[in-house]
């Protein structure tokens, strides 16, 4: 594909030069340490300037991520076979924004009768009646700006008398096809083995993988930590400059055809749900804050302690993620075992079992279960009781385990290792 394969308003052509291969500086971890006297070079000027952008793009790279965080619209008009990507703005993978001040264009038919002998096409059983689809995506790009008169060295030329004072950040919009995957074609990739990308014949862009935050929140939490904690602070080394560029829109069923007066260009859909999305946190806080104050409940209750705990008065805790029944929270609704290596498992009776309802969104439901007997065992198995005739409740009357509203429950166990 051509390196901008759309234009801006007008669909004209424009050509890049040698003068939009410019580069910024990027470097977070230096900046000038000034003092009276000192002498500044170029160098110096953009050690500067790379200290504040190299924080700028690895504070979004790191904590936000990338994708588009607004605009970039994208339009076909049949009747001129032209398509259209609006202003928008995104981060790539580098957390360097992706920035398109006006609307692009590109007229499908003279791409096509430029691009139809390309490798990429080169399966389509007709060149003159194809289908197929096609992705936008939108790359990073520089270009230097406002040439002014400059020092030029020895023997360097009258070229030397000119340099660009401005480097501008911009991007480039480009079309690639989306090449489709037979399904007998690729074997099923290896349990623990990478994505496969869209470059290495993916239809769909690959999913980032995300910590299970439908666990409960102690076990969630832990994997979310580990997951952070084997996250690499760096960014991608070598870089490919391909993987930096951002589906905006999938085109499906673009169908080219070369009638008798002339080609035209029709589009089924335009699909956006492949372009990745960078939500604003004020958005964020609106989709949550319902979510916190009055949770919506579709399985039953479970335990989210590892082991329980037994203080010295033989009392054990449970904590649960959901508020319980407060009336279904009865001795019958636990059994209670412990294991002696001499004389194998034997019951314990529950006496008494205590409620504690949670205080707030992050605050865990309680109960405290008093047994009748001290101790002695070296394991205590705690069954919490969520199916037969009394089982255990959540607030919303789903029984203890129940993964929906119309399931049964189950029982859960969990074990307490002593000594």
């Amino acid at each position: 594909m051509k390196p901008n394969d759309l234009s801006p308003d007008g669909c004209g052509v424009t050509a890049l030069g040698e003068r939009c291969d410019a580069t910024l500086p990027d470097n977070p971890q230096c900046t000038l340490n000034y003092h009276f006297g000192m002498l500044l070079g170029v160098d110096d000027f953009q050690a500067e300037q790379g200290f504040h952008l190299g924080r700028s793009r690895r504070h979004q790279r790191l904590l936000h991520g990338s994708g588009v965080v607004a605009g970039y619209p994208v339009s076909f008009d049949a009747a001129l076979t032209e398509l259209r990507v609006g202003p928008g703005l995104a981060v790539d993978a580098l957390g360097r924004d992706l920035a398109l001040d006006q609307t692009q264009c590109v007229n499908l038919v003279k791409w096509w009768l430029q691009h139809q002998k390309e490798e990429a096409f080169a399966d389509l059983p007709s060149l003159t009646d194809a289908t197929f689809d096609l992705d936008i995506v939108v790359c990073y790009s520089t270009c230097l700006s406002s040439p002014v008169p400059a020092v030029a060295e020895p023997c360097a030329g009258q070229a030397s008398d000119i340099a660009y004072s401005r480097v501008c950040e911009t991007v480039t919009l480009q079309l690639v096809r989306a090449v489709p995957v037979e399904a007998e074609s690729a074997p099923a990739p290896a349990p623990g083995s990478p994505p496969v990308s869209a470059a290495e014949g993916n239809s769909d862009p690959a999913p980032v993988p995300q910590p299970p935050i439908d666990l409960p929140w102690p076990m969630g939490r832990a994997a979310l930590a580990e997951a952070l904690a084997a996250q690499s602070i760096a960014p991608p080394d070598p870089i490919d400059s391909a993987d930096l560029c951002l589906p905006l829109a999938r085109l499906r069923g673009l169908h080219l055809q070369q009638a008798a007066d002339g080609w035209t260009a029709t589009v089924d859909r335009i699909d956006l749900t492949v372009r990745p999305l960078l939500l604003a946190t004020s958005v964020l806080q609106n989709l949550l804050s319902p979510t916190l104050a009055t949770p919506a409940y579709g399985a039953g209750p479970t335990v989210v302690d590892d082991e329980p705990s037994l203080s010295p008065d033989d009392l054990v805790t449970l904590r649960f993620d959901q508020a319980l029944a407060p009336a279904s929270v009865q001795p019958e609704a636990f059994a209670v075992s412990e294991f002696d290596a001499t004389t194998g498992w034997s019951l314990i009776a529950v006496s008494t079992a205590t409620y504690t309802a949670p205080t707030g969104p992050f605050t865990p439901a309680t109960v405290a279960l008093q047994l009748e007997h001290p101790v002695t065992g070296a394991l205590l198995r705690v069954a919490v009781i969520g199916t037969g005739s009394t089982p255990l409740l959540g607030d919303h009357l789903i029984p203890a385990g129940a993964p929906h509203p119309r399931a049964d429950g189950r029982v859960i166990v969990i074990t307490l290792h002593r000594g």
